[in-house]
């Protein structure tokens, strides 16, 4: 565990500052070397010296293993590029979306190999449509670097991207690329998505309904690009989320299922051998079907851990179990410590392992159903007590149902995995496979209308806002009321209270700091000017146009609205009439709190406070004199202009959201 500690702070470091790899494989060189030393000339008194240096050691590492996971391929443009599709086609409104890797780039009869991945979005064709992973297309289109809208509070897909390796995208229009007759790339990654883009078709092929083939897709083969925006957002707001993405649930799931088939082995001379090799294929045998993606790969080496502990017949202690299991993804891949799904993976496996038990001793049942139920209640709450610090940073709410949700979805979900399984193995048999998708069809219909009916309920979601600071001294809090469980230590209760009013002291300064703050927002927003004006928990959204009840627009809104902890947004159409005690406005004029803002027409008279003038302009020399404390916000979309051009005109489409405070 210290060591997985040392290798994560190392790679979190590494993020952080930018060292030379050379510098850091010459100091890696180096502290190796004194601990040969040490350990040669070891005793009791350099022990700390030893301990300190090693720990360091593994820091070095993971700096250097970031530096190097994360080296940038070479960039090319203006030629052709040949590159393999990875990933299975999947139809977004306007295109078909992919992941390509660019192996070639071709440019004045000279070939130059690169290993580049890229987003890529085909126009809509019957072309696109039919490109499997493997297949090689050829194009001539430069990629594009990935940015952001630069709103606020809003999701840093550049981030998550440059995570994966992918820092451009391209959208390719029909007829300009052409796939490359009878090429094809075999990789282990490639061989997965084919494998389940097959297991899919099977899927497709039976009488389900839209919504449970997509569901049992997303449960069996990790699949969820083709589920419903509303179904993601109903299991998401009874805490049920964490069932649509394959991850430790299900691969425990299957675990549990060979370990049980397979336990008569552990009884034979070399069953023990033949236990580990089953167990560990039929595990990389599901990661593999459901893609091998990162979160499968995780849970899949754990339960590879600990099915190997168990089968030589060692105590697992589950700790380091878990701990040696992060080392390893750590190492194959530093990215995985900024990963959500990874951190609240790990949290909630802690939390069930080290809470779980304890809840479970606080009542006994006589009988057995009441306690099963029960076993399930403890594993719901321990698992959210754990991750309730990071699912509140990340997602800015908290699902008050989960423990009702999951008192019903653990339990289908334990019998439409292996219930799935058996489908896609026996769908060539007729009987068996409509008997499969009957019992499957009534279970999935039964838990998505629960899961509907329970996200109806009054309060089924808290909207709560975690800043860095909120989740330093709530992880912090945690900490120490677990080891006052667990030691039932005096310090660590002290500490634990000390953390608790940190929290509250800092909460009640953000608070009142909140209640006086003035803000004004021009969100980088392609079909119209959206305004978002804050005065304390009161805020106002003024748009050109009726504003959006759903989309990128709302999504804007709502981020700014939960981040902020604002209350609900009066929206108001720049041509109509409003006022209050905080904002008028009158035919695209408004005046808030200090501040003149035109969306329509530039003020005739000079003015003795700020103006900002939203719009189309580029050229204000025209009443700069005049005006000397006039911002110009521009809308203008597809063309740019460079700084040197009018350094006095703020481009959404370059710099992003206008944000001003005062």
């Amino acid at each position: 565990m210290r060591l997985t500690a040392a290798l994560a702070t190392g790679v979190f470091a590494g993020s952080v500052v930018q060292i030379n790899s050379i510098l850091l494989l010459v100091i890696l060189l180096a502290l190796t070397g004194f601990l040969v030393w040490l350990n040669f000339n070891y005793n009791y008194r350099i022990s700390t010296v030893f301990g300190i240096v090693g720990h360091l050691s593994i820091a070095v590492a993971g700096m250097l293993a970031f530096n190097i996971y994360n080296r940038k391929p070479v960039f090319f443009a203006e030629g052709q590029f040949s590159a393999v599709v990875l990933e299975i086609i999947q139809e977004k409104p306007n295109s078909w979306q992919s992941v390509l890797k660019i192996n070639a780039f071709y440019r004045n009869d000279s070939v130059f190999e690169t290993s580049e991945k890229v987003m890529v979005y085909f126009a809509k064709s019957e072309e696109a449509e039919k490109l499997k992973p493997g297949e090689i297309v050829l194009f001539q289109q430069a990629p594009q670097w990935v940015t952001n809208a630069n709103n606020p509070h809003e999701f840093n897909y550049q981030s998550y991207l440059a995570r994966r390796k992918i820092y451009r995208q391209v959208y390719l229009p029909e007829h300009s690329w052409v796939k490359a007759e009878g090429e094809s790339l075999i990789t282990a990654g490639i061989l997965a998505e084919r494998a389940r883009m097959h297991l899919l078709e099977i899927y497709r092929n039976q009488n389900f309904e839209e919504n449970e083939l997509h569901v049992l897709s997303a449960l069996t083969l990790g699949y969820k690009r083709g589920l419903d925006p509303e179904i993601k957002r109903v299991f998401a707001s009874v805490g049920a989320m964490h069932v649509l993405a394959v991850s430790g649930l299900h691969v425990g799931i299957v675990y549990f299922i060979f370990a049980t088939l397979l336990a008569f082995l552990n009884r034979q001379k070399y069953g023990r051998i033949a236990f580990i090799i089953l167990v560990v294929l039929g595990l990389w045998s599901f990661a593999f079907i459901t893609g091998l993606s990162p979160s499968v790969m995780r849970a899949a080496t754990m339960f590879t851990f600990v099915a190997v502990g168990k089968g030589i017949g060692r105590q697992t202690a589950i700790y380091n179990t878990l701990a040696a299991s992060a080392f390893f993804l750590l190492l194959v891949n530093p990215n995985n410590l900024f990963e959500a799904g990874f951190q609240l993976s790990y949290s909630a496996v802690f939390g069930i392992v080290f809470l779980q038990p304890k809840m479970q001793r606080l009542f006994t049942f006589r009988y057995k159903l009441p306690r099963y139920f029960f076993v399930l209640l403890t594993v719901s709450v321990a698992a959210q007590i754990a991750t309730f610090p990071v699912s509140v940073f990340y997602f800015n709410q908290f699902p008050v149902y989960f423990w009702v949700s999951n008192l019903l979805v653990i339990p289908a979900v334990t019998f439409l995995i292996p219930a799935g399984i058996f489908l896609l193995l026996f769908s060539w048999i007729e009987i068996f496979s409509q008997v499969a998708v009957f019992a499957i069809g009534i279970v999935l219909r039964f838990v998505i209308g629960f899961l509907g009916a329970i996200e109806k309920l009054p309060y089924s979601v808290l909207g709560l806002s975690f800043s860095w600071v909120h989740l330093v001294f709530v992880l912090g809090l945690l900490l120490f009321v677990f080891l006052f469980v667990e030691t039932v230590h005096k310090r660590y209760f002290r500490l634990a209270l000390f953390a608790f009013l940190f929290l509250l002291s800092f909460s009640l300064v953000q608070k009142t700091a909140d209640l006086h703050r003035k803000e004004f927002i021009v969100y980088n927003y392609s079909d119209q000017p959206v305004i978002h004006l804050v005065k304390g928990r009161r805020n106002y959204v003024v748009s050109k146009s009726r504003f959006p009840e759903t989309g990128t627009a709302a999504n804007m809104i709502e981020n700014t609205v939960r981040k902020m902890r604002l209350n609900p947004p009066v929206f108001l159409e720049a041509k109509e009439s409003f006022y209050d005690s905080v904002l008028y406005l009158n035919s695209g004029l408004l005046f808030f709190e200090g501040r003149l803002i035109a969306l329509k027409n530039f003020p005739s008279k000079p003015a003795d406070y700020p103006v900002i003038v939203i719009g189309p302009y580029v050229q204000t020399q025209e009443f700069e004199n005049e005006h000397s404390h006039v911002q110009v916000v521009s809308t203008l979309r597809y063309k740019k202009y460079s700084a040197s051009e009018n350094d006095s005109v703020f481009y959404l489409n370059q710099k992003g959201a206008f944000h001003e405070k005062w």
